[in-house]
């Protein structure tokens, strides 16, 4: 160890290049870089503070949380899609979901839609069930 902090030393020096004192030790240039860097990381991670420990901590409920058998009243929303099926939900729900569900629901309507108008298949459960709302 004590070596190699004296070769990444001399590669430090004014004038001294890292291929030249690698050559003089018969080392290769990138293990002499690999060197100058732990050494650099190692003196950052010595100066930096120390970590905090961990500090357990413990909150208090927060105030006003609905309880058990209490009602809870959000926003709702509904969307009329196609045919007139319409979709409620939640206001609080994830924009990414909610355009899943309407593009799943819109899929459905239109396949069952086309079955029914062309007759290629019996109307499946899913289809029969579409036709009825």
């Amino acid at each position: 160890m004590q070596q190699k902090r004296e070769i990444v030393a001399e590669a430090q020096v004014a004038g001294a290049t890292i291929s030249e004192v690698a050559r003089r030790h018969g080392l290769r240039s990138s293990l002499l870089f690999r060197w100058r860097r732990e050494f650099l990381d190692a003196e950052r991670a010595a100066a930096r503070p120390p970590q905090p420990a961990f500090v357990p901590l413990s909150l208090p409920a927060p105030a006003g949380v609905a309880t058990v058998g209490e009602r809870f009243c959000s926003a709702m929303i509904e969307i009329e899609l196609a045919g007139g099926h319409r979709l409620r939900a939640d206001a609080s729900i994830d924009a990414g979901l909610l355009r899943s569900l309407i593009e799943l629901l819109v899929s459905r309507w239109s396949r069952c839609r086309a079955d029914r108008m062309f007759g290629s298949r019996q109307a499946s459960p899913t289809c029969a069930k579409a036709s009825m709302d």
